[in-house]
């Protein structure tokens, strides 16, 4: 993992990128195609626990640690304010309590995120304006503390703070929410995008600031709910929540929500020249809140969304231009709220979502998929009971892989879709895995099980008859 990460469990999950003699290995083919590539992932680990959380966090790469800034108020509308942090100096294997209220006091809000340099970048949120405010012709006041910057040159551990202001034009309407992640430009100009009310009609824009983000301006209009409407789009939510990623072919993609279920897919807007003027929308074939966007150094974009009832999911770009995009690969279904994801090596990241007052966390490993060996046995005697699965242990076993199938959701699920999940693939050899508390209570599934060697090769699957998790 970057920046010298500890990361213990990677080590066991990078097996799975090995070539192993006479078995495992991948797709020799030197342009992958989209079903070459996967999301393998970590089994879940606890980030926080605590009343109040609502979101995953963010995390960020800080040096030898990993940090997950994270509201713990029960709002999102400025009525209650706070933020957590959680710290693991382990690669995300382990989680202790961080700091409240730190590195800034009072906030709606607030994400971390790494520069070019090492530096640490963070952005507070102090004040949202009221939902309602939307309906009116009259724009809200901003308070002039209604955002503020932090700047960390040793690792999160000291920080310089500065107030922030984002100028907009009255014409266009006032700002609502800036978002994460924000981009850092060769020639020092950060781009970040937001969305802006108007009782005349909701909109999405991209920010610019060239003195270090401590002044914004709006440098482009990406897309209204106008054009999104007609381009097909179910927009029945002002929350227009975005992420803006480059492109491995040079240009610059937004995605952007349209509302809370299924039935309002998520849409992406191109810009070809940097941001200044963007395309047409495109309605994309899935939905979900808090899109985020990701260019892993191999080239694969990634954008993970969630949904209540619907699952957690990353999906992939193989070729990195966000064109066209893979099948979904389910990380956690007992999570719908705001997720949070950071670049955590050439081909990793690091997932944390939110679910019952907790923050749990994943190691993702995005990358070929393996093709599996005659000359290892799978697992057998695949038993799954309260919520743990078991198998007897397969011999020259160092690991195993685990991939959840859903069968048929419970009846307190009417409306969450059958999707496929990422492989778990575990940190040793014990036959058994606990997953209660990332898929669905009363619903029918089957596990494929295979069993990887010190080699990194892997076995075919062992599919485990059905069972419903009570």
């Amino acid at each position: 993992m970057v920046g010298g990460v500890k990361a213990l469990y990677a080590i066991s999950l990078t097996l799975v990128l090995g070539v192993g003699c006479g078995g495992f290995r991948h797709s020799t083919q030197k342009s992958a195609s989209i079903f070459d590539v996967e999301v393998v992932a970590s089994p879940r680990v606890t980030v926080a626990q605590r009343a109040g959380i609502t979101g995953g966090g963010y995390p960020v790469i800080a040096g030898d640690r990993i940090l997950n800034f994270h509201p713990y108020h029960p709002d999102d509308f400025g009525i209650s304010k706070g933020i957590g942090s959680a710290i693991s100096t382990d690669g995300g294997l382990h989680w202790t309590k961080g700091r409240d209220d730190w590195p800034m006091t009072e906030m709606v809000d607030l994400w971390a995120q790494r520069f070019k340099n090492g530096d640490l970048f963070a952005f507070g949120i102090k004040w949202v304006p009221a939902p309602e405010s939307r309906r009116n012709a009259k724009l809200p006041d901003v308070p002039n503390d209604a955002y503020q910057i932090g700047i960390s040159k040793d690792g999160g551990e000291n920080w310089k703070l500065e107030r922030a202001r984002i100028d907009c034009p009255p014409e266009l309407g006032g700002i609502a929410r800036p978002l994460a992640h924000i981009i850092e430009r060769e020639n020092g100009m950060l781009l970040m995008p937001a969305y802006v009310w108007k009782k005349a009609g909701n909109k999405v824009v991209l920010l610019q600031s060239e003195d270090g983000g401590r002044l914004w301006k709006v440098r482009s209009l990406i897309t209204t709910s106008l054009a999104m409407i007609k381009a097909g789009a179910r927009v029945v939510s002002p929350w227009f929540e975005t992420t803006i990623s480059p492109t491995k072919d040079g240009e610059l993609l937004a995605i952007i929500r349209t509302g809370s279920t299924v039935k309002s897919n998520l849409v992406s807007v191109r810009s070809t020249d940097h941001g200044k003027t963007w395309g047409k929308p495109k309605v994309l074939p899935f939905a979900g809140k808090l899109p985020t966007l990701h260019l892993l150094n191999n080239g694969i974009l990634t954008v993970t969304t969630a949904l209540s009832r619907n699952h957690c999911r990353v999906y992939l770009s193989h070729d990195g231009t966000g064109r066209k995009w893979s099948r979904a690969f389910v990380i956690s279904s007992q999570t719908g709220g705001n997720v949070g994801v950071a670049i955590a090596g050439k081909d990793k990241l690091i997932l944390t979502t939110p679910a019952n007052r907790r923050i749990d966390a994943w190691q993702l490993r995005v990358g070929p998929k393996p093709v599996p060996t005659e000359s290892l046995n799978p697992p057998t005697n695949l038993n799954f009971e309260k919520g743990t699965l078991t198998w007897a242990p397969s011999a020259n076993a160092v690991a195993y892989r685990v991939t959840p199938v859903l069968i048929k959701p419970g009846p307190l699920y009417p409306t969450t879709l059958v999707l496929p999940y990422a492989a778990i693939h575990t940190p040793d050899n014990s036959p058994n895995l606990n997953l209660g508390r990332q898929l669905l209570l009363g619903s029918t599934y089957v596990f494929d099980i295979a069993t990887i060697d010190a080699k990194g090769r892997v076995s075919r699957a062992m599919r485990s008859p059905e069972f419903q998790l009570r």
